[in-house]
């Protein structure tokens, strides 16, 4: 063999083994993220992100997100470490209200990453967590299309309350068989989508988080309107049915005028998401045809 020769096959032995190794890396690159997503706000992101298929397993209230095959692996606030590692995964993600702690120190010590995303309650937290995680599932280029997206939305219902004189008054209430009625103050999520909304949360005055509230507490609220979860609604039918449960809610003004509204209880777990964005333009166009 010449010269010529060798070194036309020794050029193309270099080209063969370079694409090898970039397709190597390529498919380690794709395979390198087993992830399970706790948390239904996180999910939400996976998916606008486009990086569902990282994802191996989810908690149970990101079920109605991902496709029926996906393994479910329990409560976001109760998961199990025996249950996690079972699936083999390279990260697990969630908010500040996953847990338990013992279960997340067991994963780490297993080699797991356990990030923890921004879990706050406000637009500026969302953003950050879209970046925390598209660089986790390196999609950084999807971020800044999905952040586009919702300042479109933002600026809709910015246009949308930019006159409002009057807000209206609206409380959401939590309510669980066999607990006391809980009132969304500050600090939630559920306040920062009546925020977004154009409208009030009388109790976001007096109370942060969420706290027991009494019939006579709601009344000199005077609410104009009162909000459920899409869970508490499976229960809670109409007004009826919640001044059953509570009577005094009779005397305020949005039993009069039969105001009851729903958000998804999707659009309340771990911090103001995509969804709950989504909830406050609906509530929005609800509260102020």
């Amino acid at each position: 063999m010449n010269k010529h020769s060798l070194l036309k096959t020794s050029l193309l032995t270099l080209v063969l083994g370079l694409s090898s190794y970039a397709q190597a890396s390529t498919d380690s690159a794709t395979e390198k993220n087993k992830i399970i997503s706790a948390g239904a706000s996180v999910t939400q992101i996976i998916n606008a992100l486009d990086a569902n298929d990282q994802v191996v397993a989810v908690d149970l209230t990101s079920k109605g997100l991902v496709d029926k095959s996906i393994p479910k692996v329990g409560y976001h606030r109760q998961l199990s470490a025996e249950n996690l590692m079972s699936l083999s995964p390279t990260h697990l993600v969630g908010s500040n209200e996953m847990g338990p702690q013992s279960t997340l120190n067991l994963l780490e010590q297993s080699g797991v990453e356990v990030d923890i995303v921004n879990s706050g309650e406000t637009v500026k937290d969302l953003l950050i967590r879209i970046d925390q995680i598209a660089k986790l599932t390196d999609h950084q280029d999807r971020a800044e299309k999905l952040k586009q997206k919702l300042n479109v939305q933002l600026d809709k219902i910015n246009t949308a309350t930019a006159n409002i004189k009057t807000p209206k008054k609206v409380l959401f209430l939590m309510i669980h068989d066999g607990r006391p009625i809980n009132i969304a103050g500050s600090n939630t999520t559920a306040d920062s989508i009546i925020t977004l909304a154009g409208a009030k949360n009388p109790a976001a005055t007096s109370i942060s988080n969420y706290k027991p509230i009494s019939g006579e507490a709601i009344v000199t609220m005077q609410p104009d309107i009162i909000l459920l979860s899409t869970r508490t609604a499976s229960k809670i039918k109409n007004m009826q049915d919640l001044i059953a449960k509570m009577p005094l809610l009779a005397a305020t003004p949005a039993a009069t005028n039969n105001a009851l509204l729903t958000i998804k209880s999707t659009a309340l777990i771990g911090g103001l998401g995509l969804e709950s964005v989504d909830e406050a333009l609906k509530l929005n166009q609800a509260i102020y045809p």
